[in-house]
């Protein structure tokens, strides 16, 4: 047997090293998958383009800290691991987006909000300028917008919160740390069931269309069927239901999305303080707050949708 190099007598091959010979390579893809979401949080261009030596020491200096910033959620967070998962997979671009170059078998069809994957061939043309999927949906997408809006309402700093805090569960100035970890993972899972919905959506507005063109040409409609790719987000028929007439699908997703984000931090005042780690956390604080002993959440805000 070969490890790092050196050969090793199979009679003295440890558990230990035959477990980093097979995790070895995982390790450093994951490594630069979290390399390249934290490049992207903070605007920094990609591998591809920079290395990580040419970057600016200052800007260099903030690579690595993900993968110590996970761990602490997952070891001090106190929290149904449904909450987590959005996070963990947006940190190493598993999120499965339409559009994600890396997922073969993720469907190619825009978003529907209207902003992204629209305009064919003119916008392929200027792909490399385009925000990646992961980009839109996380944090340009309307319903992104949304969810971090209603953090914004409550934020008491004097600017809002930048895609870094976010992304990367960086505590702006007026909160502290252990209430931004839990409005973080609550923030991106809404983001993504908001996403989730809109897709549902949309997809059941194009599935009428197809069933009345399938009325006029049934033999286009059986080919378009046959040449249709598996997808790795399928999404459950009965979420699969088209905005009633009249209804904006778009601010209903937005809607549903800051309703869910709202929804999980009340779940979480509900399990009480925490034992360690918040004796900072007083009856001021944004979000959340513990009064007498009991944790209490914010109340939403009005949403601002468009006419």
């Amino acid at each position: 047997m070969c490890v790092t190099g050196a050969s090793v007598p199979l009679a003295k091959l440890s558990v230990r090293m035959a477990t980093s010979m097979q995790l070895d390579d995982v390790a450093t893809r994951r490594a630069d998958l979290h390399e390249d979401y934290e490049r992207a949080a903070q605007g920094l261009p990609p591998r591809a383009v920079v290395r990580r030596e040419d970057l600016p020491a200052a800007a260099a200096a903030t690579l690595g800290a993900i993968r110590d910033t996970l761990a602490r959620l997952w070891q001090k967070v106190r929290w149904e691991r449904r909450h987590f998962e959005t996070l963990w997979r947006l940190a190493i671009d598993a999120v499965p987006l339409p559009g994600n170059s890396h997922m073969p078998l993720a469907r190619r069809e825009p978003c529907g909000c209207g902003q992204h994957g629209h305009g064919g061939a003119a916008v392929e043309t200027h792909a490399a300028a385009a925000p990646t999927p992961r980009q839109h949906h996380f944090w340009d997408c309307a319903v992104a917008k949304a969810v971090v809006a209603q953090i914004n309402a409550h934020n008491p700093g004097p600017a809002p919160i930048s895609q870094a805090q976010l992304w990367l569960v960086q505590a702006p100035p007026g909160f502290q740390q252990c209430v931004w970890d839990v409005v973080v993972m609550a923030a991106l899972a809404a983001t993504e069931h908001g996403r989730v919905r809109l897709r549902g959506m949309t997809r059941a507005a194009a599935a009428l269309g197809i069933q009345t063109a399938a009325a006029a040409a049934p033999e286009a409609a059986v080919a378009g069927a046959a040449e249709a790719e598996p997808d790795l987000d399928e999404i459950p028929p009965t979420q699969l239901t088209p905005p009633q007439p009249g209804v904006n699908p778009v601010e209903l997703a937005c809607a549903r999305a800051v309703a869910d984000f709202w929804s999980r931090l009340m779940q979480f005042a509900q399990l009480g303080v925490p034992q360690k780690g918040w004796d900072g956390v007083d009856a001021t604080h944004p979000i959340l707050a513990v009064v007498n002993g009991e944790m209490l959440c914010a109340m939403p805000q009005a949403m601002e949708l468009e006419a």
